[in-house]
């Protein structure tokens, strides 16, 4: 299959802008009954850092409060980008989840290709760290909006396109696999054409390694998420639009491509 890596050719972003407000549904399949247990808002704003005009994404996840009691979720994600080439100047996380807690805030200096990394867990000591990174790295983050810039519509199905993602002090070259087309049928917003593509997970505290999550991407000059549904270590999680504002477009404008 034709593997491209989209880091090497880092393009201007031409989908959202500062302004843009996205927020999710959280559905957990719980014995074969469908439960919606939370949600996520992501939010694009414009923020100067260290004489950087950056790009400023956070994201913020939360259970409903009546499932408070039984997995209480409260995390927010930021990271600050480049406004020309999405690469970060610094990442940020901020989770709680039941009863364990973390905060993590990673500095990027791609000079050296090294990131500073402040990480408080718990109880547990401050732990200062310095790992490397390779070129054209993103965090999680802002990796999402990189990757609403691909070009989707010269792939062909089973095309993977490769991307690198800093997660855990560590560089991971990892893909998302282009799965064609597909109408998403909204049951507010109507039907939606959309792009569909599978990524490489990496393992985590809530997600198997893998590619058991797909994506459901507007095909239009958005490119927003739509609808996701994924495997998770105990049953599948499902998360889909259900507010939005500040488009860089109207949704389901024709496409640039």
């Amino acid at each position: 299959m034709l593997a491209c890596f989209a880091g090497k050719a880092l393009s201007q972003n031409k989908s959202f802008q500062p302004g843009e407000s996205l927020k999710y549904s959280i559905g957990y399949q719980l014995m074969g009954v469908w439960v919606g247990a939370g949600e996520v808002t992501f939010t694009v704003e414009e923020e100067d850092l260290w004489g950087n005009h950056c790009y400023k994404f956070k994201g913020f996840g939360t259970t409903y409060p009546r499932y408070d009691w039984f997995y209480k979720v409260r995390d927010t994600y930021t990271s600050y980008a480049d406004q020309k080439s999405l690469q970060p100047y610094r990442f940020t996380r901020d989770v709680s989840e039941g009863g364990f807690y973390y905060r993590e805030d990673n500095i990027y200096r791609h000079s050296d290709s090294s990131v500073y990394s402040v990480l408080k867990v718990k109880e547990k000591p401050l732990k200062l760290d310095t790992f490397p990174i390779k070129k054209n790295s993103f965090d999680v983050l802002s990796l999402v909006y990189e990757s609403r810039s691909i070009d989707f519509s010269s792939k062909r199905i089973g095309d993977r396109i490769l991307l690198r993602m800093v997660i855990d002090r560590g560089t991971h070259d990892i893909f998302i696999r282009y799965l064609g087309t597909d109408t998403y049928e909204h049951d507010e917003l109507g039907e939606i054409e959309c792009y569909v593509f599978s990524p490489l997970l990496v393992k985590g505290s809530i997600f198997k390694a893998g590619e058991g999550m797909q994506v459901w991407v507007s095909k239009d000059n958005n490119r927003i998420p739509i609808f996701i549904e994924s495997e998770i270590r105990v049953g599948t999680i499902r998360s889909e639009l259900i507010e939005y504002s500040g488009l860089r477009f109207p949704l389901g404008s024709k496409s640039r491509n």
